[in-house]
């Protein structure tokens, strides 16, 4: 017999029974069919007797080594016996136990590692905070679409990337990354301990499972009534505004060309998209993002016409992309003529994003590059003026109130104006000379 039984009883039918289950001939197979040792007692069924005999006998094939300790390896029926030599394919129970207890105390050793290497994260956590009014104007509006997205959560609780994924057309990593660069926002491993790993002697962190924190105001803290007057806040940074308009045309450009590129089967190199996306931001300093799409539309259909060529592929097709948008801005620039009503596609969405755009400047996927860059261009000469009597009125405000001496500034404020100062001087000279109001 090329098993073992291990007995857990005394009952000599019992063990009887067994030995007959297991019996095998010389060239492994057995002698008895299971019908025929039934009935047995309460067991009447061929399909219940495997479990009747396992309450009291457990079996080793011998002809089965566990890779591991190199024993016989435990089965439980019949069908998993094996006539000849092999090994098994997986470890026997008890290199299994030993593996998952070595497993749990690798685990939690790891744990105790990684804690120790959050505790000075979790302590700058706690006491991190930023200024908002002096936080940049792009970062300003990518936190409003983020608020129409996420709402109260930003100011009050945590939100993961998935939360903002309708921020663009092709998401919001980009846009978090730079926040977190900022430290305008912050991920936060007390809410979502395990997206936080050990890769060597580094802290790794999911960013997809991580969820993220509004950094307090240094003043006012995390509230609506601090997030209110950020939003309120007239944009005015000309290079700022620039930046995050080409940062959010290109993508959505290249969700567009990406979509084409799918319905073609083409499929470009990463250092093609990466000159592709070079192209396109250059494009966008000219053109609107549908002049732009009109291109991408013409360019994948012509590389997909290359593509069914017999002297073509799609792998050859995708890699002509770039040097044919350039071909085609080129065309644009000596031609002038370009259309400007191509549609968005229905399941290409502008975003949160985009709708800040819209709300706040009027512009969208119509509006002519060196139109936008125009416009932010006037923004911040006329801002120039307008932008130091907004900071000073922040400070006036915010430092009032984090100190709860709102009603004493503004009666000092008053007392200036009523002897005659200009609005600036009057905030200015009221929170020199009331150092105990305004901190």
């Amino acid at each position: 017999m090329a098993v073992r039984l291990d007995f857990h009883t005394t009952d000599p039918e019992q063990i009887a029974l067994a030995k007959r289950y297991w019996a095998m001939d010389e060239e492994g197979l057995f002698l008895e069919r299971v019908r025929d040792l039934l009935p047995f007692r309460e067991v009447t069924q061929a399909g219940s007797l495997a479990a009747y005999l396992r309450t009291f006998c457990e079996v080793y094939d011998e002809n089965q080594a566990c890779p591991r300790c190199e024993g016989p390896v435990r089965i439980k029926g019949r069908s998993e016996a094996r006539r000849t030599y092999q090994p098994a394919r997986t470890a026997c129970p008890d290199c299994q136990a030993r593996e998952h207890l070595a497993r749990l105390q690798r685990e939690a050793e790891e744990r105790a590692v990684l804690t120790q290497k959050l505790a000075p994260y979790l302590k700058h956590l706690q006491t991190h905070t930023v200024c908002y009014a002096e936080l940049p104007d792009d970062a300003v509006l990518v936190l409003q679409a983020i608020r129409a997205l996420v709402g109260p959560r930003l100011s009050q609780g945590t939100f993961t990337r998935t939360d903002c994924s309708e921020l663009t057309a092709l998401g919001a990593d980009d846009f978090i990354d730079r926040l977190c660069e900022q430290g305008v926002l912050l991920d936060d491993p007390t809410v979502m301990p395990g997206a936080y790993f050990l890769k060597g002697d580094q802290v790794w962190v999911k960013k997809h499972q991580a969820r993220y924190r509004l950094s307090p105001d240094a003043d006012l803290g995390r509230s609506e009534q601090a997030l209110d007057a950020l939003m309120e806040r007239a944009p005015c940074d000309t290079q700022a505004l620039t930046r995050l308009w080409l940062d959010y045309a290109t993508q959505d450009v290249l969700r567009y060309l990406q979509g084409q590129c799918d319905l073609h089967n083409l499929v470009p190199e990463p250092e093609h998209v990466g000159k592709l996306v070079g192209t396109i931001r250059q494009a966008l300093h000219t053109y609107s993002v549908a002049q732009v799409w009109a291109m991408s539309w013409k360019i994948v259909r012509d590389a997909a016409a290359l593509a069914s060529r017999s002297y073509y592929n799609f792998a050859k097709a995708a890699a002509t992309l770039p040097g044919k948008l350039r071909k085609q801005l080129e065309l644009a620039e000596s031609s002038q003529t370009l259309r400007n009503e191509w549609s968005r596609p229905e399941p290409h969405i502008a975003g949160a994003l985009g709708m800040v755009f819209l709300e706040r400047f009027d512009i969208d996927e119509y509006s002519t590059g060196d139109q936008v860059l125009a416009l932010f261009a006037r923004l911040g000469q006329r801002a120039e003026p307008e932008a130091r009597l907004q900071a000073l009125a922040t400070q006036f405000v915010t430092s009032s109130l984090a100190r709860a001496t709102v009603l004493a500034a503004l009666q000092a404020f008053a007392e200036h104006t009523r002897a005659g100062l200009g609005v600036e001087e009057a905030l200015t000279q009221a929170m020199q000379r009331q150092p105990d109001v305004f901190g």
